[in-house]
């Protein structure tokens, strides 16, 4: 049993943060979450305004009205991801965004996150570059967060069979 999680961040540096996280479940389905950085206390205060206009286009204040508690995603995916065996992400970037979610809901995952390129290469002899080319015959990555992890999904999917 796996599934897929990407991250959308307020910007690439050690001071972003995530602001938007999707998943696709081993049926298919999945969930994008918008999280509210108000509810992260006074840590999550850089913003990326080149982010928001050419990558995410997922305004701060958007997540303000619409996003959810930090707690409340945290306890969300634990509930959805933590009976899983595999949860697989295609960036370091996803390790760094899920450690500062929960860091800042004071919690611990109850699933662990890979990277899959480290798994694939380890568990099945691919390489990575062979992951990239099958990610890259999908389109481009929209930078939401389903999407993307709707993506990567497929990708690994192509590569092997992981019994969903």
């Amino acid at each position: 049993m796996w599934a897929t999680l990407d991250f959308e961040a307020s910007g690439l540096s050690d001071q972003s943060y995530p602001i938007e996280v999707g998943y696709v479940l081993p049926d298919g389905s999945g969930q994008s979450i918008l999280i509210n950085p108000l509810t992260a206390g006074d840590v999550w205060q850089f913003w990326d305004s080149y982010a928001e206009q050419r990558i995410h286009r997922i305004s701060r204040s958007e997540l303000e009205q619409h996003g959810m508690q930090v707690l409340e995603v945290c306890q969300h995916l634990n509930s959805v991801l933590g009976q899983l065996d595999y949860v697989f992400c295609d960036s370091q970037w996803d390790l760094f965004w899920l450690g500062r979610l929960y860091h800042a809901a004071h919690m611990r995952p109850s699933f662990t996150l890979t990277e899959i390129g480290h798994w694939l290469q380890q568990e099945n002899g691919i390489e990575r570059a062979r992951f990239q080319r099958a990610l890259e015959e999908l389109g481009p990555a929209r930078h939401r967060a389903m999407h993307d992890a709707r993506q990567i999904y497929q990708a690994i999917s192509s590569l092997v069979n992981i019994p969903g």
